[in-house]
């Protein structure tokens, strides 16, 4: 459930479901500055480690310009 106000500073108050809430959770994650891989399990995150450090060290190939903290 979300409560919100709008931009005449009425409030409002709405139920998400499927999509839509991981995509609102996602977001707001990002403004209370949590990042997604903060929430995955130990045995997860060792699993995908290896593929994390490729991303933060800029070893990745994709098709949209990225830009590397310190570079």
């Amino acid at each position: 459930r979300l409560q919100y106000q709008d931009e005449n500073f009425e409030t409002h108050e709405k139920t998400f479901s499927g999509v839509n809430a991981r995509v609102i959770q996602h977001e707001y994650d990002h403004i209370e500055g949590v990042l997604f891989v903060e929430k995955l399990k130990p045995i997860k995150k060792r699993l995908v480690q290896r593929k994390l450090e490729n991303i933060k060290k800029g070893k990745v190939s994709v098709d949209y310009k990225m830009k590397f903290a310190g570079r």
